[in-house]
């Protein structure tokens, strides 16, 4: 069944539009926020929302070229090597991506630089949560070198749960750099306890000599829901984030 749901993506035409509807989705994702719970001198206004998606789109191709660093490449993986768990994964991390980059500009500031303080924040804290992921589950080599699609979903789950919980962190009014750093710990400690939890699952979930071929509804959709209904849970105790719009 799992071959025959690979064979399927990599003979649709997905992957010649992947990044480009991937990167729109990320766009239109950072202009709603913005619109909607930017500060009071962006929401609503084009000429604010534009510019700062604009930079957020550059913020966004910027940063996926640290992607190799980690094992998943877009050229490679996606463009060459047509690997469906890549395109799942890459998909989720991009989008990720935005999520924290969008939830960095929600709040009031006196500066576009809070802004970026926050998001640089988050994103920090993203990428050293995808590095140990890495380092723990090898899940590069589930995705890239193995094509296992579970893990290219169980990954993308894993990516934008941390996105949820990480961009809620930097969210709200600014006041300093030290409060929103002590904000962020107070607020954003889960993601940690999710990519320790994610750790063991990719342990045992990941391909083996006894298991080389996993379901990937067993094995990614599933730890995929949990962990994106586990942010979700958060976020929701949480509630507003300071100076959200009513």
């Amino acid at each position: 069944m799992q071959g025959f749901v690979i064979q399927s993506f990599r003979e649709s035409p997905i992957f010649k539009w992947a990044m480009i509807v991937c990167f729109a989705a990320s766009l239109a994702l950072i202009a709603a926020a913005l619109w909607l719970w930017g500060a009071v001198e962006v929401r609503g206004e084009f000429g604010e929302v534009f510019g700062l998606t604009f930079f957020g789109f550059f913020w966004i191709a910027i940063l996926s070229l640290l992607f190799p660093w980690l094992g998943l490449s877009i050229e490679q993986d996606i463009g060459a090597s047509r690997n469906p768990a890549a395109l799942v994964a890459l998909f989720g991390a991009v989008l990720a991506l935005a999520t924290i980059y969008a939830a960095g500009s929600l709040g009031e500031g006196p500066s576009y630089w809070n802004n970026i303080f926050s998001a640089a924040l988050g994103t920090a804290a993203f990428f050293a949560l995808w590095l140990v992921l890495e380092l723990g589950g090898r899940m590069s080599a589930s995705i890239a070198e193995e094509r296992d699609l579970g893990s290219g979903i169980r990954f993308c789950g894993f990516v934008l749960a941390v996105a949820l919980i990480l961009g809620r962190a930097v969210a709200g009014d600014w006041h300093s750099e030290s409060a929103t750093v002590r904000d962020f710990i107070r607020d954003g400690w889960p993601a940690a306890a999710l990519g320790l939890f994610a750790i063991c699952v990719e342990i045992v979930l990941r391909p083996s000599r006894t298991r080389p071929f996993p379901g990937w509804r067993g094995c990614g959709l599933l730890p995929a829901v949990v962990y994106l209904s586990s942010a979700s849970a958060w976020v929701f105790h949480l509630g507003r984030w300071e100076g959200m719009p009513k």
